[in-house]
């Protein structure tokens, strides 16, 4: 018997996905490839300090060889690495990492903006991409872990829905999920 509505059982978006946000900015997403590992490690390089320390929870300023290849060589299905394009300049301005586990109920999202494109919406319309694509695919629950002084990115979660709990061994920090059922 085949299920005719079953629930797409992968993180996967193989094609480019255009999204516009709301001050005007066409972005273009694609999957990262393994010849990015250039343009991957320059927009990590190009990150604001607290910006690294928001998305990686440490004072690292740089990409180190192991999370550079990590985040290359997702596969594709349980992990996502979306590339957020500048339609009108090809830049890269943002970056969306999707990870589910291995039952494939629960996924964690972080997302980079470059310091030129904060305020302008790019996070908030890859944080609801996120959101889309885990509900499409038929997870329950998105989750993120944040630094309490990270205001901003929590807000934004905060407005999709997301709701916010201490995080167990870190004061710290901040876990905050979203139900997608």
């Amino acid at each position: 018997m085949t299920l005719t509505n079953a629930p797409d059982t992968t993180l996967s978006e193989a094609t480019e996905t255009c999204l516009q946000t709301r001050s005007g900015v066409d972005l273009r997403l694609r999957p990262v490839t393994d010849g990015d590992a250039d343009i991957v490690n320059h927009f990590f390089d190009g990150l604001t300090p607290d910006d690294m320390q928001f998305r990686f929870l440490s004072g690292q300023s740089h990409l180190s060889s192991v999370q550079l290849a990590a985040m290359i060589g997702v596969d594709h299905r349980h992990r996502e690495h979306l590339l957020a394009f500048d339609a009108a300049t090809s830049e890269l301005v943002a970056s969306l990492l999707i990870a589910a586990d291995e039952a494939f109920v629960t996924a964690e999202v972080a997302i980079s903006v470059a310091p030129a494109y904060k305020t302008r919406g790019v996070g908030w319309t890859l944080l609801n991409h996120a959101v889309d694509l885990a509900r499409a695919r038929g997870l329950t629950t998105l989750r993120s872990i944040e630094s309490r002084a990270n205001r901003g990115a929590m807000e934004v979660e905060r407005t999709l829905g997301f709701k916010a709990s201490d995080y167990d061994g870190d004061a710290t920090l901040a876990l905050l999920e979203l139900e997608l059922r």
